[in-house]
């Protein structure tokens, strides 16, 4: 005989449970996509005919796009509903990595854009999804569960991807994960109607918010507060991600394989501490304070950083590496978490795709800044303090809006 209550407990989890699974899939698809081009940029910008280094105009195209779906998602959603715009993601995915295959620049431009429309939806129908699936004290461990699915992408593609182009060429070896991404898409069907009940039946066109989720974000003081950290903590992010390995090569005597063991321990301390600093927020502190700390230990360690010499022991770079994954990859569950907390009930969706278009801001100009600021310098030293001392710059100032409450408009 069934007990009726662990019964009516499973169903209590099986939304949470169907919902976590539904996003962190569609998060780790769309990551590969984007992640896996500057992986394998060293194969496929011979065929084109162009340098590997143009493979930072396919990442601008890539997070521009991005952006700009990122604050259509809302209406979207509004007409299509959350889940249905996470599997359209899952299959422009596919798209972007299929329209590659001909290694023609131009077409290679159409799929940088397919790939930033895959990625912009993600964290705004995310959050729609997740929002309120967990008790209020969880909701930043899920969220942040959930974001989860971007480190491992980028294990995914570091490791895979070059073995698999080894073996196969960099065409069957990226077709498998669009092939992955179509399997994805489909696997969600069953749950479809469950998440996207509420989404507008009448089949009209979707309303059109691109002024309105900026608007949102901007005009309420705490959501703007949380939404300028969110553009320094991923400039940051960002930063260390396009710079670290090129660091501990150039400056501190590394290998490329010893960089790239180093680098793998950052990634992995991105998941860690994604799910560590889920846990802690609302129920060891609140989501501002565990940003706050995040910030903060992101400016000593950037300092930590700028001060390493090759004289320092092996294992004190990989201890110091950890720490920095932990800490500059591990704040955005929380982030997300807290911008849908403070967005009103029907408005998750523009309020995360307008924080998103301006956190992406942080991801395409400071490191070109920071990039800048080591050619003028000649030296890592003043660009990794400058970027640790502005994340605690906006920490501050998030501090002072979140527990004064003196802040104006």
């Amino acid at each position: 005989m069934t007990d009726p209550i662990a019964d009516g407990a499973s169903e209590a989890r099986k939304p949470l449970a169907a919902g976590l699974a539904a996003t962190w899939g569609a998060q780790l698809i769309g990551t590969i996509a984007v992640f896996g081009v500057p992986v394998l940029a060293p194969e496929i910008a011979p065929e084109m005919g162009v340098e590997a280094t143009l493979v930072g105009v396919y990442v601008a195209v890539t997070y521009f796009t991005a952006q700009v779906v990122g604050l259509l998602t809302g209406g979207l959603m509004d007409r299509y509903g959350a889940l249905r715009l996470s599997q359209v993601s899952c299959l422009l995915a596919a798209v972007g990595i299929c329209l590659l295959f001909p290694a023609s620049p131009w077409i290679a431009l159409l799929a940088a854009m397919a790939m930033g429309a895959c990625y912009g939806p993600l964290n705004p129908t995310s959050s729609m999804i997740l929002r309120g699936l967990a008790s209020d004290r969880r909701q930043p461990l899920v969220f942040s569960i959930k974001q989860t699915g971007v480190p491992m992408a980028g294990v995914l593609v570091g490791v895979l991807l070059p073995m698999l182009t080894l073996e196969f060429g960099w065409r069957i070896a990226f077709g498998l994960f669009a092939a992955l991404g179509l399997i994805v898409a489909l696997a969600l069907q069953p749950i479809r109607e469950t998440f996207d009940q509420g989404r507008n039946r009448d089949g009209g066109r979707p309303p059109i918010r691109i002024v309105q989720p900026l608007s949102l974000v901007l005009g309420d003081r705490k959501l703007r507060a949380l939404t300028i950290i969110g553009f320094a903590l991923a400039g940051a992010q960002i930063c260390v991600a396009a710079f670290y390995v090129l660091y501990l090569t150039q400056v501190q005597g590394f290998s490329l394989v010893e960089a790239g063991v180093i680098y793998a321990v950052v990634q992995a301390g991105g998941v860690g501490g994604r799910i560590m600093w889920g846990g802690a927020a609302k129920q060891i502190m609140s989501p501002t304070a565990a940003l706050v700390t995040v910030s903060l230990l992101i400016c000593g360690l950037f300092i930590a950083v700028a001060l390493m010499t090759p004289a320092w022991p092996y294992w004190t770079t990989i201890a110091l590496s950890l720490i920095l994954g932990l800490t500059s990859f591990g704040w955005n569950g929380v982030w997300l978490s807290e911008i849908a907390d403070l967005a009103p009930a029907d408005r998750i969706g523009d309020a995360t795709g307008g924080a998103q278009f301006v956190m992406f801001g942080g991801v395409t100009l400071l490191p070109p800044l920071f990039g800048a600021l080591v050619g003028l310098a000649d030296s890592y030293v003043p660009p990794f303090i400058a970027a640790g001392l502005f994340v605690a710059l906006i920490a501050g100032y998030l501090a002072f809006v979140r527990w004064t409450g003196s802040a104006t408009r």
